[in-house]
C-alpha cells in the first residue's frame, strides 16, 4: 500500500475509533430531576401538566433500547396496550414525539434540552422507526409485516409535529434527519395513494384522517407538488365516504362518540392549525357543521354543569357516557357556532387553569406516579397540540350557541336522522316536559343497544340513559330465559297520528303530532311507545315472564323511591318524575357500579307476566 494511502487509512481508523468511543459514551444514563429545585410559578398556565412528564421523563427516555437489532425501540409499557408493546408495532414509536419535545424545548426547567444523552436516544429511535417501515411506506401494528392504515396514518401526524420541532431545535445527525423526512413522506404518499387504505378509512375515519394533519404539517416544512395535489382530492372525496348523512363520522361502519370526539378531533385540530385561512379549512368547517348538528341532537346538558350526557348506547367501539370524557376545546369553534355550546368558554378555561395551578401548588413537588402497563400513562398526545392554534368562545358566544341547541330553541318537535349505508334510524322527540332519543336498525356491533337511548328533563337534566354493552342496565325487555331484545336488530315502525312514516337517509323534521313507535319482541310479543305531550307510555306484550329494565341517572342529591305498588318517584334538582306501572308487576331498584359523568346508574326493574304498561310522567 502506498505510504499516503496507508496514512489516510490509519487516520480514518483513528477517526472511526474516536467516533465510536464518543458515540458509546453518549449512551449514558439520563438523570432524573429534583422538582423541589423548581417551583410551580416556573411553569406557565399552558405547562401545568408538564411537571408530571418532567419527573418521569428519565424513566421513559432510558427505556430506549441501546444495542442489537431493536436498537432505538422504546421498550416501556406507557403508551398502548402492554400486549402490543412489540418492536414491530409502529404505534409505540409515536412516542418519539415525547423524546423530541424535551430535546427541542428550551425552558428554564427543562434540563434535557439539547442533551447529548437524549440526542443519541432520539437518533436511535428515529433510525429504528425508519428501519421498520415497508419500502412502500406502510407500517405495521399487530404483527410483524402486518402493514395497516392506523400504524401508517398515525405515524404521519406524530412525525409531522416531531419534524417541526427538529427543524427549529438543536441539531441531530443530518443523515438520520433526512432519512426520517423521507420516511414520513413515503408514509403520507402511501395513505394518499393506496386504495385499500382509503377503503379501510371509509369504515374507520379517525384512522385515515390522521393524514390530513400529517400531510399539512409536512407541507408547512417541505413544499411538495405531489402531496399538494393529492391531499385536497382525498379530502373532497372523503366528505361523503367518511361522514354519514346523519352527521357522524364512520367507525366500524357506524357511529362512535369516543373516536369522533377524541382522535378524529385531534386530527381536525392539527389540520385546521395548518390550513386556517386557506380553502382547505373550508372543507373541515363544513364537515364540523354537519357533525355538530348530529351532536346537537345526541348530547344534552346537565344543570349547573359543563357536562353533556350522550345518547351513548348506539356507539360501535368505545364507551363514552358524557362529552367531558373527551375534548372540551376545538379551534374550529371560531368558525362553527355549534361547537361553542359544548366547549369550555374563556372564563371556564381560566377557572380550570386556576384549579390546576392550585392543585399543583398544594402538592408540590409531588406528582402522580408513573404507571407502566396503563394505556396512556406517558402519551405523545401530551405534546402534540402544544403549539397549535387554540380558540375559546366568550361566555356570551357560548350562551348564544347553547340557545340554538334544538331542544333549547324549541319545546316541541319530532326530528329524524338516518344513515345511508345501513337502515339505522335515530328519532328525537321534544315535548314541553321532556326530550327523548330513540334508536333503531340492524345490530352492527354486539355492544350496541337500541330503543330509548336517552330521556332528558329541561330542568332536572338527563334521567334515563341506556348503557352500552349491558344486559341489565340498558333500557329494554328481557324474557325470563333469553337475551335483551334491544340488544339485537330492532326494526321499528313509525307513525304520527296513526299515519305511517317511512324513514329516509339524511335529516328531516317530521310533522307535529303524537309519535308512535312499535316493534316486535322476537316471535312472542310486541312493544309500543307513545310520545305524548306530558308523558311517554310504553306497552309491552310478551308471552311468559319477562323483565323491563329502566336505567335511571341520579346525582348525589337525587333520590328514587318505590312509593307504592304501581308508583315510583324520581326526584331530581327539585323536579319530580313519576313512573306509573301495573300494580301487579314486581318492582325493585338495583344500584350499579356504572356512572355517567357524575351521575350513578340505578336500574328500576319491572317484572311481569304476559304484559305490562308503564309511563314516564313529567308535569
Amino acid at each position: 500500500m502506498p505510504r499516503i494511502a496507508c496514512r489516510i487509512a490509519i487516520v480514518t481508523m483513528l477517526a472511526l475509533s474516536v467516533f465510536t468511543t464518543t458515540a458509546q459514551s453518549r449512551w449514558t444514563e439520563i438523570p432524573g430531576i429534583d422538582l423541589s429545585k423548581f417551583k410551580p410559578s416556573d411553569f406557565t398556565d399552558q405547562e401545568l401538566d408538564i411537571p408530571y412528564y418532567l419527573k418521569h421523563f428519565h424513566t421513559f427516555a432510558n427505556s430506549v433500547t441501546e444495542t442489537g437489532a431493536d436498537k432505538g425501540f422504546i421498550n416501556i409499557h406507557v403508551w398502548r396496550s402492554p400486549n402490543d408493546n412489540k418492536p414491530y408495532n409502529a404505534r409505540i414509536m409515536e412516542n418519539i414525539l415525547s423524546l423530541a419535545w424535551f430535546y427541542c424545548t428550551n425552558r428554564p426547567w427543562n434540563i434535557y434540552y439539547s442533551s447529548p444523552a437524549l440526542r443519541v436516544r432520539l437518533e436511535a429511535a428515529l433510525s429504528f422507526w425508519c428501519r421498520i417501515q415497508h419500502t412502500d411506506g406502510r407500517f405495521s401494528e399487530y404483527g410483524a409485516l402486518k402493514w395497516n392504515l392506523p400504524a401508517t396514518a398515525f405515524a404521519t401526524k406524530f412525525m409531522g409535529e416531531t419534524l417541526r420541532l427538529l427543524k427549529a431545535g438543536p441539531p441531530i445527525d443530518a443523515a438520520v434527519l433526512q432519512n426520517t423526512i423521507d420516511a414520513d413522506r413515503k408514509a403520507i404518499m402511501a395513505v394518499l395513494t393506496m386504495e385499500d387504505l382509503y377503503q379501510h378509512g371509509r369504515n374507520y375515519s379517525n384512522q385515515y384522517t390522521n393524514v390530513w394533519a400529517g400531510a399539512l404539517a409536512y407541507l408547512s416544512l417541505f413544499p411538495d407538488a405531489d402531496i399538494s395535489k393529492l391531499l385536497p382530492e382525498r379530502i373532497k372525496r372523503s366528505a361523503s365516504d367518511f361522514q354519514s348523512p346523519a352527521g357522524f363520522f364512520y367507525e366500524a361502519g357506524g357511529t362512535d362518540f369516543g373516536y369522533n370526539f377524541n382522535t378524529h378531533h385531534s386530527n381536525l385540530w392539527m389540520a385546521y392549525h395548518y390550513s386556517r385561512g386557506t380553502p382547505l379549512a373550508g372543507s373541515f368547517i363544513e364537515e364540523e357543521k354537519r357533525f355538530y348538528n348530529w351532536i346537537g341532537y345526541n348530547a344534552v346538558p346537565e344543570p349547573g354543569s359543563i357536562y353533556f350526557t350522550i345518547n351513548r348506547a348506539i356507539e360501535m367501539r368505545q364507551k363514552a357516557t358524557t362529552t367531558m370524557s373527551y375534548f372540551t376545546i376545538s379551534p374550529l369553534g371560531e368558525a362553527v357556532e355549534g361547537i361553542r355550546a359544548f366547549n369550555l368558554n374563556s372564563e371556564e378555561k381560566q377557572k380550570a387553569i386556576a384549579g390546576a395551578r392550585k392543585k399543583l401548588e398544594e402538592n408540590w413537588p409531588n406528582v402522580p406516579p408513573l404507571a407502566p402497563g396503563e394505556f396512556s400513562t406517558f402519551s405523545p398526545y401530551a405534546f402534540l397540540h402544544r403549539s397549535h392554534f387554540q380558540w375559546y368562545p366568550s361566555p356570551q358566544q357560548k350562551e348564544a350557541a347553547y340557545k340554538k341547541l334544538p331542544y333549547i330553541k324549541s319545546d316541541k318537535f319530532i326530528h329524524q336522522k338516518m344513515d345511508s349505508r345501513q337502515p339505522t334510524v335515530f328519532t328525537y322527540v321534544r315535548q314541553p316536559g321532556y326530550y327523548a332519543c330513540f334508536n333503531s336498525g340492524p345490530r352492527l356491533k354486539p355492544q350496541q343497544r337500541y330503543g330509548i337511548g336517552l330521556l332528558w328533563h329541561p330542568k332536572a337534566g338527563s334521567f334515563l340513559q341506556s348503557q352500552t354493552d349491558t344486559e341489565n342496565a340498558a333500557w329494554g325487555t328481557k324474557p325470563e330465559s333469553g337475551k335483551l331484545f334491544e340488544a339485537d336488530t330492532l326494526n321499528a315502525i313509525f307513525s304520527i297520528n296513526n299515519k305511517t312514516i317511512e324513514p329516509a337517509p339524511g335529516n328531516r323534521d317530521l310533522k307535529a303530532g303524537t309519535l308512535m313507535i312499535s316493534y316486535a319482541l322476537g316471535n312472542d310479543g310486541k312493544k309500543s311507545i307513545a310520545f305524548k305531550e306530558k308523558n311517554i307510555i310504553i306497552e309491552v306484550q310478551h308471552r311468559g315472564r319477562f323483565t323491563e329494565y329502566i336505567p335511571l341517572l341520579l346525582n348525589s342529591t337525587d333520590s328514587v323511591q318505590l312509593i307504592s305498588p304501581g308508583k315510583v318517584i324520581l326526584q331530581k334538582a327539585g323536579e319530580s318524575i313519576t313512573i306509573l306501572y301495573n300494580a301487579a308487576a314486581k318492582a325493585d331498584l338495583e344500584e350499579t357500579t356504572l356512572r355517567a359523568g357524575k351521575q350513578r346508574v340505578v336500574v328500576l326493574n319491572l317484572e311481569s307476566n304476559d304484559s305490562i304498561s308503564y309511563s314516564f310522567n313529567m308535569d
